[in-house]
């Protein structure tokens, strides 16, 4: 996969700092050109699931300060015009899993205005945010952290002012239902929501109380249940959680303890049981925390000390290790920190629909002596719908073929080819609104591509496999 970067604000120096990651070792080191300027008080930084764009809450201005990202050195460029305004005070922010929406949790810190979630589209081109239609949504008197289902489908807020969380349906066009029973109780000052991989549990540490309220997550309704032997005790202030990509450990940034509390979670049952030699020593009181794509490492934010603590995870066990080099200096009250991947790893056989046809052709060079070429995939579904997030793989394609790097009308995605040889394509956008990012049963689709060869020989759709895939990527 190509080059995966990290992003870091810096509150009291209002910029956002970008690092390479070194896949092997974890370590970070800062890239040209950072830090980058953001707004006043930059807290939560995001990017888009293309790693096209990153996104950060000022929380004083009110505003978002938009970037593209820049594949290849992991530069940020502002977006054309101003930030774009919010609700009062933006804590957070978040992404669908789809890329299409993007959301923030206003709490209103400051008064002067009302407490709820604003709701954007995102336009896949530039980068540019629309507000939804009735954005921004109640969501309680101090809403403050974001988590959506991997599926898009439900979106959960936490509101320490009431101690609770807010569920919500996510619709088609970003707007968001309450979900009936919402809000469901937390413990005191509810903060930074976690849900696993799987879509199965929710996780929110109680900033007050000093533990982990769990829940399961209905997944027709959205309805939260407590688990059995919820809340789980951490100690500390606890402000952050983040659970592993494999979905079997879950890792808590302890505030003003100064550590990093680690659980194994039941994949059965959601219960959590401390892992041995948990809590791991962190720096000056650990604030945001998250783990890389890889599931390889752990890195809490120190707010307190204006550094990054990074961690091995030990696959068997859970336990964490420092990073050679850990901990990385940053910016003064480091808030929060978010990875970009703007290229995707080989995905395998993930959900790969058996039913849908897919047919290349034709394949036409562009113009006479042209090293690039167009061809149109076309996808027929069978007789079950398909629901999202969809992609096309295009499998083993030869090494003497690469794929542009762009964004093709009607796709709201960056292209990503892969060391692998595998060309994915997130394609929810071709699909008609009203579908609810789901195929319908003979529904038929037109994927558009351009190769670029070397030598001006061509290579013919036949040289690779097609795919049709539906869930969330591995990036």
């Amino acid at each position: 996969m190509g080059q995966p970067f990290a992003y870091v604000t810096s509150g009291s120096s209002n910029t956002v700092y970008g690092y390479t990651i070194d896949s092997v070792t974890g370590a970070l080191t800062e890239i040209a050109g950072s830090p980058f300027p953001t707004g006043n008080e930059p807290i939560t930084v995001v990017a888009t699931p293309s790693g096209k764009f990153v996104y950060v809450t000022n929380y004083i201005d009110s505003t978002i300060s938009a970037y593209s990202l820049n594949g290849r050195s992991g530069v940020l460029t502002p977006l054309g015009g101003p930030p774009f305004a919010t609700g009062p005070n933006p804590f957070s922010i978040d992404i669908s899993p789809s890329g299409k929406f993007l959301y923030t949790a206003n709490d209103n810190y400051y008064g002067g205005g009302t407490p709820g979630v604003s709701a954007f589209q995102i336009n896949g081109v530039t980068g540019a945010l629309t507000p939804v239609n009735g954005s921004p949504f109640a969501a309680g008197t101090e809403p403050i952290s974001l988590a959506f289902t991997p599926s898009g489908r439900y979106l959960y807020v936490s509101d320490p002012g009431t101690g609770t969380i807010f569920a919500f349906t996510v619709n088609s066009d970003g707007s968001l239902t309450q979900v009936t029973g919402s809000p469901y109780p937390a413990g005191s000052y509810p903060f930074n929501l976690a849900v696993t991989p799987s879509g199965k549990f929710l996780y929110v540490p109680n900033s007050d109380s000093g533990n982990i309220s769990a829940y399961s997550i209905n997944s027709t309704t959205g309805a939260l249940a407590p688990i059995s032997g919820s809340p789980f005790v951490t100690g500390g202030s606890p402000p952050s959680v983040a659970v592993t990509p494999s979905g079997e450990f879950l890792y808590v940034a302890g505030g003003s303890s100064n550590e990093v509390f680690a659980f194994r979670i039941n994949r059965a049952t959601g219960a959590l049981t401390p892992v041995l030699g948990s809590p791991f020593p962190a720096g000056d009181y650990p604030y945001d925390i998250t783990v890389s794509s890889s599931g390889q490492f752990v890195y809490a934010t120190d707010v307190d000390g204006g550094q990054v603590s990074g961690y091995s995870i030990n696959a068997s066990t859970g336990a964490l290790a420092p990073l050679e080099d850990s901990p990385f200096t940053v910016g003064s009250s480091p808030y929060s920190i978010a990875f970009a991947n703007p290229a995707v790893k080989a995905c395998g056989a993930l959900n790969v629909s058996a039913e849908a046809t897919l047919a290349p052709g034709p394949y036409t060079r562009q113009s006479r002596g042209s090293e690039l070429w167009n061809e149109t995939l076309t996808i027929t579904n069978g007789v079950t719908p398909i629901s999202g997030p969809l992609s096309v793989v295009l499998e083993n394609l030869p090494s003497s073929t690469t794929t542009l790097s762009g964004t093709y009308p009607g796709l709201t995605t960056t292209y990503c080819f892969s060391a692998a040889g595998n060309y994915v394509v997130p394609i929810d956008s071709l699909i008609p609104p009203a579908n609810d990012d789901t195929l319908l049963p003979g529904e038929a689709l037109s994927v558009p591509f351009v190769f670029a060869t070397t030598g001006g020989s061509g290579v013919e759709p036949t040289h690779y496999k097609p795919l049709l895939i539906s869930g969330t990527l591995d990036k």
